[in-house]
């Protein structure tokens, strides 16, 4: 009984495990990758990127080919793809390879594989038990891209980078053999694939998500050019499929699903809750790495309690149901991980550690499990049944969009932050003779200097330099976890458009 009622979930969250641990795994490993392959940070950070930006073009279109093959067939074909890819990493002899690999391959076997997960669970139960399918397939992305930097970690220092990888592929293996439990999904009807709209959306997401990872304070680079090129071609797709739809003939993308207030509402609350995710995904371990000089296993420990209460409350978040309403769980959500960014923001001081964290991490994983136990289900509610491929795909594709404008900005924060606090301290010192302008533009050429390892500070002043960044750190750390509660602020306010009752009303 267990393992065929439970038997789906057990497959699409192990698909989704593979999905989410892959970038935080490889993420700790940049330093054997750049020596194993020969190449440079910037080409492995490259590969990353692309990653990222494979997914973005692909996801809405990966979605809409099970209303076109069937949603088993899509699976099976984005991991057939997706398993090939990741034994082309395993065995990279170099950066091309990889990137074809990782990058390319299996960024279009997770657009094609991440939907299906979605529109598995919604078809394969109801009530209850989907709500708790929910939980726990959001828990497990969210323990796995949590874990990702323990495991990548361990691999990297004691066997080698190469055997996560072959750690995805031996768990792809066991989810082909599982495929007998899934049901075969098929169209009801014959659909054309809208090559047009794919392309148009293809490029306006990739454009708009290069132009989010390519964000960068010291350098400049055209991102509002790309942004509003991309958001240019996002409209142009908008009504071209208005326009197909007019006319009766196949859209790749149902506009009509935004109708849904349900539906819209519950994208909105979490696109601005994954921005904070990612927030916290990448400041802890850049300020414990950074700050106490922490190793990439000890780092990964450090959001360990993240991760645990993530999993337990994603899973049990269900059992507030006889108490609260979906709507209220949500809320109760974003008000513990409120908590728990305050809790943070109370012990960034001199003298942190990394046990220091736990508290206010255990809140947030608390407030994020809850979260993830109703929202994929609220939103995918929203949507009519022959809706289900567009929301999984439109779903999935925000969430992978909100990570990265999460990172970006967070991550364009802290550079600013940095800049702004040494300016500070440097000119109330007033050991330099210049103006805060002047000051500020040494800080930059001096932070562009020792990011390409050009920088030799005098060992007179190793104590005196050490000082100033260190609390530069701190100053930065506090702005970038206000800045999470401002966005779990708007995700509140946003989270009363919500429908009020334990069933979702369209």
């Amino acid at each position: 009984m267990g393992r065929s009622k439970w038997g789906v979930l057990y497959i699409m969250s192990a698909a989704l495990f593979i999905m989410f641990i892959d970038t935080t795994m490889m993420n700790v490993s940049i330093s054997a990758l750049v020596r194993d392959l020969d190449t440079t940070v910037s080409g492995v950070q490259s590969a990353i990127t692309l990653y990222a930006l494979v997914m973005a073009a692909f996801m809405i279109t990966g979605a809409k080919l099970a209303d076109i093959w069937g949603t088993k067939k899509v699976f099976f074909r984005g991991l057939v793809i997706y398993t090939v890819g990741t034994l082309m990493a395993a065995f990279a002899p170099n950066l091309l390879f990889l990137i074809l690999g990782w990058s390319i391959l299996e960024g279009i076997g997770a657009s094609m594989m991440m939907p299906a997960t979605v529109t598995y669970i919604t078809k394969a139960y109801t009530g209850k038990d989907r709500a708790f399918a929910f939980g726990v397939w959001g828990g497990v992305g969210g323990a796995a891209a949590a874990f990702g930097p323990i495991i990548g970690g361990f691999f990297t220092t004691y066997i080698t980078w190469r055997l996560g990888f072959f750690m995805e592929a031996i768990i792809a293996a066991g989810i082909f053999y599982g495929m007998k439990m899934l049901a075969d999904y098929r169209p009801e009807r014959k659909i054309r694939l809208d090559v047009a709209g794919a392309a148009l959306v293809g490029i306006g997401l990739f454009l708009l998500t290069l132009s989010v990872l390519i964000m960068d304070p010291l350098t400049n680079p055209p991102v509002l050019l790309l942004m509003v090129l991309g958001l240019v071609i996002l409209w142009a797709f908008w009504k071209y499929e208005k326009r197909l739809k007019a006319e009766g003939k196949d859209v790749l993308v149902d506009i009509d699903i935004f109708k849904s207030r349900v539906f819209t509402s519950a994208n909105l609350v979490s696109i601005f809750f994954q921005m904070t995710l990612a927030g916290i995904m990448f400041t802890v371990p850049v300020f414990v790495q950074q700050y106490l000089h922490y190793n990439a296993i000890q780092t990964g420990f450090v959001v360990v309690p993240l991760s645990i209460m993530m999993f337990i409350f994603s899973m049990g978040g269900q059992r507030f149901a006889k108490y609260l309403t979906p709507k209220q769980i949500i809320q109760l959500g974003i008000v513990l991980t409120f908590i728990g960014l305050y809790l943070l923001l109370r012990v960034l001081k001199p003298g942190v550690t990394g046990s220091d964290f736990a508290l206010g991490l255990a809140f947030y994983g608390t407030g994020y499990g809850l979260i993830f136990s109703q929202i994929t289900n609220l939103a995918m509610m929203g949507a009519n049944p022959e809706q289900q491929a567009d929301a999984s795909g439109i779903f999935n594709a925000q969430k992978q969009f909100g990570l990265s404008l999460g990172t970006a900005f967070i991550g364009a924060l802290l550079v600013l932050g940095v800049i702004h606090s040494i300016t500070r301290q440097i000119y109330e010192s007033g050991v330099f003779e210049g103006s805060r302008e002047q000051i500020k533009e040494a800080v930059i050429r001096w932070i562009l200097k020792m990011q390409q390892g050009e920088l030799t500070i005098p060992p007179q002043y190793h104590e005196v330099v050490k000082h100033i960044v260190n609390v530069s750190f701190i100053d930065t750390m506090k702005t970038s976890v206000i800045f999470m509660m401002v966005l779990l602020v708007i995700s509140a306010l946003l989270s009363f458009l919500l429908p009020k009752g334990e069933k979702a009303v369209q």
